[in-house]
């Protein structure tokens, strides 16, 4: 076993390192999206056709609302970008997703820069935890159109998709709260 010497670990590296990675996880989440959409929308497809190949051999009656749930969740996580888009300009009026130089009561350090690249990474972390929840959320969500689906489910689907909401756009959460409670910084009006 090698030991890692003091001289190859660098926080600066490290952090650059992290920060280059979160473009590429957030690529890799938006395609898993995809195909969770595209899935979504071929069951309810497939369930709409179960339910008329049911009902025209007899006279029984089946549930539209599970296969409606799965199209329309289904699309909305096929069109991500414009979800999410509209999403954060209903909850904060602007899709733009805030900076980390922009939090309330925000200094560097003296004349250094860490703790700057320190908050942009814990930033980029914690969008990519809103993503991930806004989109289970969806998916726990598709689930409540079933007969068989946990008592509460929409509550907590609705949950995780509000929750991702505010999660993308921390760095405004953050400063709404602050201004709510009477922090002064260069978010307050």
């Amino acid at each position: 076993m090698s030991s890692i010497s003091s001289a190859s670990f660098s926080l600066d590296t490290a952090l650059t390192n992290l920060s280059n990675a979160f473009s590429s996880i957030e690529h890799l989440i938006v395609a898993i999206t995809y195909v969770i959409g595209l899935s979504l929308i071929i069951r309810g497809v497939m369930m709409y056709r179960i339910f008329a190949n049911q009902t025209f051999g007899s006279a029984q009656r089946g549930e539209l609302a599970g296969p409606m749930v799965h199209l329309f969740i289904g699309a909305l996580l096929l069109y991500l970008p414009s979800t999410l888009t509209t999403s954060l300009t209903t909850v904060f009026a602007t899709p733009d997703i805030g900076q980390a130089s922009n939090l309330i009561g925000y200094t560097t350090l003296s004349g250094t820069e860490k703790w700057q690249k320190l908050t942009n990474v814990v930033v980029e972390y914690m969008i990519l935890i809103g993503l991930i929840a806004f989109i289970r959320g969806w998916v726990i969500l598709s689930k409540m159109g079933h007969s068989g689906s946990q008592p509460g489910s929409i509550g907590k689907g609705l949950i995780h998709v509000i929750g991702g909401i505010l999660l993308i756009n921390i760095v405004d959460t953050v400063n709404i709260l602050g201004c709510t409670f009477g922090f002064t910084g260069g978010g307050c009006t």
